[in-house]
């Protein structure tokens, strides 16, 4: 079998299982597990796949550009989001990190709602900065354009000293042993410390970001306290992801 022929292989498989394992493909493809393992190392720098210890997951496929995302699954982030709005009260703090589905969290904030609102994300200030009832603080630091959110050492020295009530926290992935990933290692470091300072974590995981990870570990499945997925995998990740003690909506 060509080198090609055993790619496409494989990323069948892991569009078909999520997963691929080596012991597995040498068994299927009869080719030796380093040919197999420098198969798998060439997918993941063309970012095709996410190479793990004893073989390879999926991405989530998502486009890294904010503007690229924003049009996609609206229906699906709509219901996320309210789901998310039903559990604040008046008076909690909330942060809020960047991404579309959190730019709708932050569209379906009641008007009448008193909140302490911090974020990093450019977006979701714009939709903010007019809410009657808000107060709302904006974590400055470098630029980040492809996700237009601010990171780097003047947001990390600020989130030292917030203690907020909920983190609406940002992912591109959601895996059940590889937890929650980004594909940007600086942003991957924001998003950490915010998931540490935070009492109550909360992310939103949109179908296609389940069982897919990318390069950049951000926390794991217990570090959180709800996913919020889509209603029609509610059932199967109660059924088929390791138990935690996060509760999934």
């Amino acid at each position: 079998m060509l080198k090609e022929e055993r790619h496409q292989y494989i990323l069948n498989r892991i569009n078909q299982n999520y997963r691929v394992y080596i012991t597995t493909l040498s068994t299927e493809l009869s080719v030796s597990d380093d040919t197999l393992r420098r198969d798998l190392i060439e997918l993941d720098e063309k970012g095709l796949l996410t190479k793990v210890h004893g073989g390879a997951i999926a991405r989530s496929g998502i486009p890294l550009e904010f503007t690229d995302r924003l049009h996609t699954g609206i229906a699906e982030k709509q219901q996320l989001a309210t789901k998310v709005v039903s559990l604040f009260r008046a008076g909690d703090v909330l942060l809020i990190d960047g991404g579309t589905s959190n730019l709708e969290v932050a569209r379906q904030i009641p008007m009448d709602m008193e909140l302490i609102v911090y974020t990093n994300s450019f977006p979701i200030v714009n939709v903010l900065m007019h809410h009657p009832k808000l107060e709302l603080i904006f974590l400055g630091g470098t630029v980040f354009p492809s996700s237009q959110v601010t990171i780097g050492v003047s947001v990390f020295q600020a989130l030292q000293f917030i203690r907020p009530d909920w983190l609406v926290l940002g992912v591109c992935s959601v895996h059940p042993q590889q937890g929650l990933t980004a594909p940007d290692r600086e942003e991957a470091l924001i998003k950490r410390l915010m998931v540490q300072r935070a009492q109550k974590r909360i992310v939103l995981a949109e179908s296609y970001k389940l069982n897919t990870a990318e390069s950049y570990c951000v926390g794991s499945l217990g570090d959180i306290d709800y996913l919020i997925t889509d209603e029609s995998k509610v059932e199967y990740i109660k059924e088929h992801w390791p138990r935690h003690s996060y509760i999934v909506m």
